[in-house]
């Protein structure tokens, strides 16, 4: 039994940007450093951010992997985060009881570039620089694809390439821009998954100036259900779009949101009034017709899910490498064990064969 961690990130470092193209030097990012003041609204930061990605003249947090390491309870150290240590991140690995692990972006999953050359530069040394570092792995290791969507011709490309030096997916989020992810501007890219035999990897985050600019409160906290909202979106979307009909054997999975959710967004995205039992057999046919997959999360009440979703299309993980979440989720395996109300047929499914079913690895 292959145990595939179905989700987990790498932190980056500055040496992405050593693959840039040589003309694509102007887009490198810079990094800005802060000495003193009031915190910077920007992605990705908060009061204790110092450091700060310029990325086509946005402002990101730059993620602090020896921040996280350090609270990170001793799991593991920064160079395994970033992936600068691959030997490292393996023995993380066999400490968490895992054989694989699926590795999506971090800086990615919020980033919004305006110049269509600009994106495209920086998606491509992310892609060879993720290559690089995954062939250092003997094949445990994969990752996440990402694509640049202003510039579909190119990433169609591209995908093939790193299809074959061991890219399992490709990235979407669940806003993209202006556009809900049924728009006609990604048949091209879904085209060519479908052709790949690889998923549509919908992570949490959003690539929507309109959602971002979208105000509340000042001093208001992090609000956990506005970060996973466009998931939702996603999925309410996708769901009722004539995808399937269009690309029949495309499979997408949705990562970081959980799935105690998806019964009642089936009901209402798809406006229907049924009973429990006749909900359970409907969600299940749904998530079947449309090659839909979710992560599942330790704490929620999977037994009770399960009667509405079934068994094959939930996926467990750790979320390794993210802020906060660590101490918590990255022996997600021996945790499921430790429920006690899973029994082994189910924890299999959940750590391997219905990962191994998306990703094809």
């Amino acid at each position: 039994m292959q145990i595939i961690d179905a989700d987990t990130h790498v932190v980056e470092p500055s040496s992405v940007w050593d693959l840039l193209s040589s003309g694509d030097e102007e887009f490198r990012p810079s990094i800005l450093r802060k000495r003193s003041g009031a915190t910077i609204s920007a992605h990705f930061a908060g009061g204790f951010t110092r450091e700060f990605w310029v990325i086509d003249n946005h402002l990101y947090g730059k993620h602090d992997a020896e921040f996280i390491a350090e609270h990170s309870n001793g799991e593991f150290k920064a160079s395994s985060i970033t992936l600068e240590d691959v030997p490292a991140r393996l023995g993380d690995m066999d400490r968490q009881q895992v054989d694989r692990q699926v590795v999506f972006s971090s800086l990615f999953l919020n980033i919004r570039c305006t110049r269509p050359r600009a994106e495209l530069a920086l998606t491509r040394a992310y892609n060879r620089w993720m290559a690089d570092r995954c062939s250092e792995s003997g094949g445990r290791l994969r990752w996440v694809f990402v694509p640049s969507l202003k510039n579909p011709g190119q990433t169609v490309e591209d995908m093939r390439a790193f299809r074959d030096q061991g890219a399992v997916g490709v990235l979407f989020r669940g806003l993209e821009g202006d556009k809900f992810l049924d728009h006609s501007d990604f048949d091209p890219v879904y085209s060519a998954a479908a052709d790949l035999d690889m998923p549509i990897c919908v992570h949490i985050g959003h690539g929507s100036p309109a959602f971002e600019s979208i105000q509340g409160r000042d001093g208001a906290g992090f609000n956990r259900f506005i970060s996973d909202s466009p998931n939702y979106l996603a999925f309410s979307v996708l769901l009722n779009s004539k995808l399937p009909a269009k690309f029949p054997d495309l499979r997408f999975g949705f990562f970081e949101s959980g799935c105690t959710w998806v019964a009642a967004a089936v009901q209402t995205a798809l406006h229907v009034r049924l009973s429990p039992e006749e909900l359970m057999e409907f969600v299940r046919e749904k998530l079947e017709q449309h090659n839909f997959y979710i992560t599942c999360e330790v704490h929620e009440d999977l037994p009770h899910i399960m009667r509405y979703l079934g068994e094959d299309r939930l996926m467990a993980s750790s979320d390794y490498g993210h802020p906060g979440d660590i101490g918590d989720t990255i022996m997600y395996r021996q945790a499921l064990a430790e429920r006690g109300d899973l029994d082994a047929s189910t924890q299999e499914k959940l750590v391997s064969a219905n990962a191994r079913a998306l990703f094809r690895c």
